[in-house]
C-alpha cells in the first residue's frame, strides 16, 4: 500500500466555510485504512471517531473466513472508543473506503470538494449506521465524513440523515448519560 501522511489536510481545515471539517478525522480513517484484514473482500475500509471528550479512536475492517465474525471499521473504532472511555457519545465519525488493490494518498484529497448531504454511493452499511446511531446518544446531528475516493469528494452527512427511522437504546429506556 502507498500512503502519504501529511500535515497538509490540516492546514487546510480553516479554509472551510462556515462548516468547520475535521481534516484530522479524515486523515486517521485514511491511515488505519492500510491495516485492514480483508483477504475475502479485498476492499479496505478505515474509520476514526472523535468522542465527545475530543479523542480519536481509530478502526478497519477485520475479515474472517466464518464472514459473519468479520468487524466493520466502524464498529471496530466504535468499540475501541467504548473500551477507553465506557459507553461514550460520538461526536463525529469519517470513513475512507475502496478496494485493496486501489493506492490510495492523502495528498490527493487536500483541496477535495466538501459536499453537504446525499452521499448515497459511499454510505456506511445498516449494520453500522445502528452501530453509530446507539453511540450517538439520541443526537442525529452526529457528524459523518465519508469519502468517495473514486470522486475526490468528501461527503459530509448526519446519522440522522442515514438513519431516519432509528431504534436504539432510549426506545428500551437506556440512558447512558444516567449510568455515568
Amino acid at each position: 500500500m502507498k500512503y502519504i501522511i501529511s500535515l497538509s489536510l490540516l492546514l487546510i481545515s480553516s479554509m472551510s466555510n462556515a462548516f468547520d471539517v475535521d481534516y484530522e478525522l479524515i486523515e486517521q480513517a485514511f491511515l488505519v485504512r492500510n491495516n485492514a484484514q480483508a483477504p475475502y473482500s479485498s476492499y479496505y475500509v478505515g474509520s476514526s471517531i472523535r468522542s465527545q471528550r475530543g479523542n480519536i479512536y481509530k478502526g478497519c475492517n477485520v475479515e474472517r473466513c466464518s464472514y459473519t465474525q468479520s468487524t466493520h471499521a466502524e464498529q471496530n473504532a466504535i468499540d475501541s472508543m467504548i473500551a477507553q472511555e465506557g459507553p461514550a457519545k460520538i461526536k463525529a465519525i469519517a470513513v475512507v473506503a475502496a478496494p485493496a488493490a486501489q493506492e490510495l494518498e492523502i495528498l490527493d484529497f487536500v483541496d477535495a470538494e466538501v459536499i453537504f448531504g446525499d452521499p448515497r454511493s459511499v454510505a456506511s452499511c445498516g449494520h453500522c449506521r445502528q452501530i453509530i446511531w446507539e453511540n450517538s446518544f439520541n443526537d442525529p446531528n452526529v457528524i459523518i465524513y465519508l469519502v468517495n475516493v473514486n470522486t475526490k469528494k468528501i461527503y459530509v452527512t448526519t446519522i440522522g440523515e442515514l438513519f431516519p427511522y432509528p431504534f436504539g437504546p432510549y426506545d428500551l429506556g437506556i440512558n447512558y448519560d444516567d449510568k455515568k
